[in-house]
């Protein structure tokens, strides 16, 4: 296998001391920092391109492949004397054979250049073979393996995953959330597998493939949008280590470490369940389910602290040791700080002043982000099983999950302040309110009229969380919220991707439009400003890049981008396939994929809905239609409409099912020329 690596040389960069002696500089590693713009990647190939700075200098590199054969072009976009260089990597003991200065071999394959030749009259320091570009000219090189390699290689697919695209208030969105998930996936050399780390760069710092837990979970729900494939290696990679370990790790590096003493958010089969629900894959979620019930199990043997049922966050006390680690975290696990980081919420303001109790290997706080988790991770472990034919699992989970809602019903409501929030083990509710008191809605606890409140009272309210920004990350009426550090103030994707799921449980669908809505404009500000898809941003000016802790291509940003296009399009993990919105700006999607089909959907002064290609559902008005995917069988269809209105269904459902308007009106279906229609 050859590796080909791009650089740019620059002669002109003098010796960096008076005694050194060498002169210039190759431009042969670059960060994201580098990087001014992210082109197109295919999710599990190419083509790929980007722009990126050598010095002052911009390029554009761009990578194909047809009929197995590699072609990479770099091209500068400004006048240099700079030279673009290939360097070609491949096992120990090859070497290249030069049929000519621009023609050759080299492990087998056939290596062509463009603008670019062996070195014969000028040199540059490399230990590997190369060839190196002319003056400020774009160059290019071909290679084309063997017979007998192209022979053992397959072929790439005839029809390749067609691109997801944004129209309207979501042009350029979806490619860019999607941008930043092919670009961050790599392969795992070790382990032998796919995934998409938070970052290149992380992966860079830390000498291999950086796989973070609620991270990878929540990337794979993305990458899902275009390439179920690349959502799935995903969900595997960053279950695999449950085989190792009995739980999801903080940290599972490529080089071994790993975190044995810590897990983070519980988000796996919620994840899985929502990108499986329309078209589960029996097979596939039968290999991965006793992984996903391990993980389950993990949770009430180490974090029920107190022994009453309630989760708080913590650390085993297993040694380990990774000195390198130890600059960041002094006491690598059974800590304050490590049990912090389980949370995911590093730095975040619920857990100052809260204490870390040795015995019970947690913090001294029943949290409710946790117990919201793993009430969300019953509830898809039961409907999992369902699929699975495992109706004694599903009904124990099914138990599971109400005896969990009526904890935190009972224990983690403030009434006085009409909000779900941490509780000291004291007694005290936690004073400190975060996006994670609304997580009760998402996991389906909290009762309607709680929901409401919380919403009305908090939620919408611009003194703690609401503007024109959101979601910050602690509510702006804590003194911590001015700190703008991380997780102490600042806007994260998986906060709003969260809250918005509770939000269209509940069927506040208006606030959800409206969090569609900041979430698109957020992501977009910084988008076209600097080509940034950001770890955090500024809750105050919307700014991604105005901290250094705020990663600058990080993949999560586009959940920011994920809670607009659901806005159009979505599996609901309750059981609808649910597409339009009624406050939502007119927008369009191209190429989405839901549970293995592809729709099309344009929102304007109606809604419309192609699948493959064909007409699948159209309505004559604005609307939000929920299509049932799972029992009860009599389960009507769920319309918000505003206006009067016709529903046509193209494709004929499994059996006749009456539609209900938001007002409780029910309407009943007739069928006209293979159509059925409902009109009100």
């Amino acid at each position: 296998m050859i590796t080909v690596q791009y650089a740019v040389w620059d002669e002109t960069v003098p010796p960096p001391a008076a005694d050194s002696k060498k002169i210039g500089k190759l431009y042969d590693r670059f960060r994201w920092e580098d990087v001014t713009r992210l082109g197109p990647h295919a999710p599990l190939g190419l083509p790929a391109g980007l722009e990126f700075k050598a010095g002052a200098v911009t390029y554009r590199a761009e990578a194909q492949e047809r009929d197995r054969t590699l072609r990479l072009t770099v091209t500068p976009l400004e006048p240099t004397h700079q030279r673009i260089v290939f360097i070609l990597v491949a096992p120990v003991g090859q070497t290249e054979s030069r049929a000519s200065p621009t023609r050759g071999r080299f492990a087998g394959c056939e290596v062509r250049f463009r603008n670019a030749n062996w070195p014969r009259e000028y040199f540059v320091n490399i230990a590997e073979p190369y060839a190196i570009g002319r003056p400020g000219r774009p160059a290019s090189v071909l290679i084309r393996p063997s017979p007998a390699q192209r022979a053992s290689r397959p072929r790439s697919p005839a029809r390749p995953t067609r691109a997801l695209e944004g129209q309207g208030a979501l042009a350029q969105a979806p490619g860019a959330m999607m941008q930043a998930v092919a670009w961050n996936t790599l392969y795992d050399t070790r382990r032998r597998l796919v995934s998409t780390p938070v970052s290149r760069d992380w992966c860079r710092d830390w000498k291999g493939v950086l796989v973070f837990c609620w991270d990878t979970y929540l990337a794979g729900i993305m990458a899902s949008c275009q390439s179920p494939e690349l959502g799935r290696l995903n969900f595997e990679a960053v279950s695999a280590a449950i085989d190792e370990l009995g739980h999801v790790p903080n940290y599972y590096m490529a080089h071994g470490a790993v975190s044995r003493d810590r897990s983070m958010p519980p988000l796996g089969s919620y994840a899985i369940w929502k990108t499986q629900c329309l078209a589960p894959d029996r097979a596939w979620l039968s290999r991965i389910y006793p992984k996903l019930c391990r993980w389950h199990e993990y949770w009430m043997r180490h974090r029920d602290g107190r022994g009453v049922g309630l989760l708080a966050w913590g650390s085993d006390p297993v040694a380990y040791e990774f000195p390198q680690l130890v600059p960041y975290n002094q006491t690598l696990q059974h800590c304050r700080q490590a049990a912090i980081y389980e949370s995911g919420l590093d730095n975040s303001p619920l857990f100052d002043g809260v204490k870390f109790n040795d015995r019970s290997h947690t913090l001294e706080l029943d949290d409710v982000a946790l117990n919201s988790y793993y009430a969300m991770d019953c509830e898809s472990l039961a409907r999992l099983a369902e699929v699975l034919g495992k109706a004694t699992d599903a009904a124990r989970f099914w138990s599971e999950h109400e005896a969990m809602a009526a904890r935190i019903n009972r224990q983690l409501w403030d009434e006085e302040n009409g909000i779900y929030c941490n509780r000291h083990w004291d007694g005290r509710f936690s004073r400190r309110w975060a996006p994670t008191s609304f997580f009760p809605l998402t996991a389906g606890v909290a009762p309607p009229d709680r929901a409401r409140r919380m919403i009305e009272q908090h939620l919408l309210n611009p003194a703690e969380f609401w503007g024109q920004w959101v979601i910050p990350s602690i509510a702006r009426s804590d003194p911590a919220y001015q700190d703008n550090d991380y997780w102490r103030g600042r806007i994260w994707g998986p906060l709003n991707f969260l809250v918005a799921e509770g939000l269209r449980r509940y069927r506040f669908d208006a606030v959800a439009a409206e969090l569609a809505a900041k979430s698109l404009e957020l992501f977009m500000l910084n988008w076209r400003r600097d080509g940034g898809v950001y770890e955090n941003y500024n809750a105050q000016t919307g700014q991604g890049g105005d901290v250094w802790n705020a990663a600058r291509l990080y993949h999560w940003g586009g959940l920011l981008v994920l809670v607009a296009v659901q806005e159009l399009a979505d599996l609901e993990p309750t059981g609808y396939l649910r597409f339009g919105s009624v406050h939502f700006p007119d927008a369009g999607l191209r190429s989405l994929r839901l549970g293995g089909r592809t729709f099309d959907v344009q929102l304007d002064d109606r809604l419309r809905v192609w699948e493959e290609g064909r007409p699948f559902l159209e309505c004559t008005r604005r609307a939000i239609v929920r299509l049932p995917i799972s029992p009860p069988l009599d389960r009507p269809i769920e319309v918000v409409c505003p206006q009067s209105a016709q529903l046509r269904l193209h494709v004929a459902p499994t059996r006749w099912r009456r539609l209900c308007l938001q007002d409780g009106t029910l309407v009943r279906p007739r069928r006209r020329r293979g159509r059925i229609i409902y009109a009100w």
